[in-house]
């Protein structure tokens, strides 16, 4: 099932943790749809980013920009048509939690193979809301 369509409900998961992985889900909805302000509405403001296109660690969502900025546009661009969010495992101590997830990357462009990405997640609880306050991704062979 596609993240386009998949619940935030998971077998392994309860309480916290399904609020966390909706939490997730939500951000790659927004990242599907084009909605910037909705991924970055789950992004502490001054949070680190290893992405896995981009080799020096990110700071801060004025970095991220900067990196989105940078990045190929139109026909250049490499088009993602589904994002897949498997495998979660999450932890919650008080206002602190980890996640980890295996990400499908699927393109439009049925030559490029999909990429799977291993994806660790540090959030904190601010003012009663979840922000990723460190993202570490790794395109697996």
């Amino acid at each position: 099932m596609d993240s386009k369509t998949q619940s935030s409900a998971h077998p392994l998961l309860n309480g916290e943790a399904t609020d966390l992985w909706a939490i997730q889900l939500d951000l790659y909805q927004g990242f599907l749809t084009g909605d910037r302000a909705r991924v970055d509405r789950h992004i502490s403001a001054d949070g680190t980013m290893w992405d896995s296109a981009h080799e020096p660690l990110i700071h801060g969502l004025t970095g991220l920009n900067e990196v989105r900025a940078a990045r190929p546009t139109g026909a250049d661009a490499p088009q993602v048509d589904d994002l897949d969010a498997t495998e979660p495992v999450i932890d919650i101590w008080g206002d602190t939690a980890l996640t980890r997830h295996l990400l499908t990357v699927t393109f439009s462009d049925a030559s490029l193979p999909a990429e799977r990405v291993r994806v660790t997640g540090v959030w904190r609880r601010v003012n009663g809301a979840w922000l990723n306050v460190h993202n570490h991704e790794d395109v697996l062979p």
